[in-house]
């Protein structure tokens, strides 16, 4: 199929594919793993080979298949200089540890919390409370920002965490973090 028709059929399927299983897995990276091979038999409307799944999955385990906005770098600097103690909550699986170190980003954050480690995505409270254990802070000493209204909003919010919402060319990372500085001041 052309890239247009997989670059749809995988958004599709990525919206549908519903959460992992956490529970018939022995661990959170086993169900988010099996969750993605959901995902990428949806986008290509068959079952895949466990040879080429494998191939697909290690490929997006290294820094060299991400792409970093300028944006981000930006922020992350300008929240460094501001002293922030900066955490990525992540739905992702245990490759983002190897992916931030990769693009030399993990150093920016004192805790990196995905769903695999939880076992429990977005908006689950229990994802926000595991970030907020190992950092040994309260939720109203926290703020996130993230892109999804569900998951990331109202999630935060569910847990008693100040959250808002990125929005391309209203809301950026930038705003956020002068947000941050302003009420770490207070």
């Amino acid at each position: 199929m052309d890239e247009s028709e997989l670059r749809s059929r995988f958004g599709s399927a990525f919206r549908g594919a519903g959460d992992p299983d956490f529970g018939a897995h022995r661990d959170g990276d086993r169900a988010e793993r099996e969750w993605w091979r959901k995902v990428v038999e949806l986008s290509v409307g068959n079952p895949v080979s466990d040879q080429a799944f494998d191939a697909l999955f290690r490929h997006y385990d290294s820094g060299t298949a991400w792409l970093v906005r300028k944006e981000a770098v930006s922020a992350l600097e300008l929240a460094a200089d501001s002293g922030l103690r900066l955490t990525v909550v992540s739905n992702f699986d245990l490759r983002l540890h190897n992916i931030l170190r990769d693009l030399k980003l993990a150093g920016h954050f004192e805790v990196i919390v995905t769903s695999a480690d939880a076992r429990a995505r977005k908006p689950s409270p229990q994802i926000f409370r595991q970030a907020l254990s190992r950092l040994g802070l309260d939720a109203h000493q926290v703020l996130h920002i993230g892109d999804s209204p569900g998951a990331d909003l109202e999630g935060a919010r569910a847990s008693g965490i100040e959250g808002f919402l990125l929005e391309a060319g209203r809301f950026g990372l930038a705003d956020f973090v002068k947000t941050a500085v302003s009420r770490n001041r207070k």
